[in-house]
């Protein structure tokens, strides 16, 4: 059954940042985003995810990863490309995301990322 979900492209900028230029208005700094592969990324929906997030829970969208493989890799405040869209021909890292990461949730074998949809995108 597994074999039948349809993965999808899913492009991490990590977060390193935060300046304010003369005016106080603050700019983020990305990281050159990093293709992480096929992934199964799923809406939320469950009863525990509207509890957690209500009305929000809409906007919401997460993925589990290997333990092993991406623990201390992501945190909140990253960027994340997800429903086809690609950092391709971006000028300035992030320009193109449309998620920021809500929370990293280590769990027994896997991490649970959460990713929230940016206003306007």
């Amino acid at each position: 059954m597994r074999s039948k979900w349809k993965k999808k492209d899913l492009y991490i900028a990590s977060f390193l940042k935060d300046e304010y230029d003369d005016e106080g208005n603050k700019i983020s700094t990305y990281a050159k985003p990093e293709y992480i592969g096929k992934e199964n990324i799923q809406s939320l929906s469950g009863e525990s995810d509207i509890a957690e997030y209500g009305e929000k829970v809409e906007k919401m969208q997460k993925v589990l990863l290997d333990y092993d493989k991406y623990l201390g890799k992501f945190k909140e405040k990253d960027l994340a490309y997800l429903d086809r869209i690609t950092p391709e021909g971006e000028q300035i890292n992030g320009d193109k995301a449309n998620y920021k990461i809500d929370s990293v949730r280590e769990q027994n074998k896997k991490i649970a990322i959460y990713f929230e949809k940016l206003p306007n995108k």
